[in-house]
């Protein structure tokens, strides 16, 4: 989807939905958390409303990611933030949080070993 015209609609509900889900919450837990109506989230993540801007900073902030990640398929830059795809890091036991880092610090040893 990337330069996209200017006036394409932007879609964002399936990303949402897909973080929501990634984190193990339902519409009602973050509806709840947020102090919004379930209606409102399933509204958002079917693409009937994009909600305010306060609403995706709520969102993003309990969902641990960046506006950017949300909107990455509309935004015209090369330069994006690549600790969003580590979304539900947070929510990972001590560890499961300490295999991905091995393995993170395993694959940047490896890169420089062959350097």
């Amino acid at each position: 989807m990337k330069n996209k015209k200017i006036y394409e609609k932007i879609l964002i509900g399936k990303t949402m939905q897909n973080i929501r889900k990634s984190l193990g919450l339902t519409q009602e837990q973050v509806a709840e958390k947020l102090y919004l109506a379930p209606r409102y989230i399933s509204d958002i993540e079917r693409d009937k409303t994009k909600g305010s801007i306060d609403t995706l900073i709520k969102l993003c902030n309990l969902y641990k990611v960046t506006p950017t990640f949300i909107l990455k398929d509309y935004l015209n830059t090369t330069q994006l933030d690549y600790s969003d795809k580590l979304i539900g890091f947070t929510s990972l036991s001590p560890k499961e949080k300490d295999i991905v880092i091995k393995l993170i610090e395993y694959m940047n040893a490896q890169k420089h070993k062959r350097r």
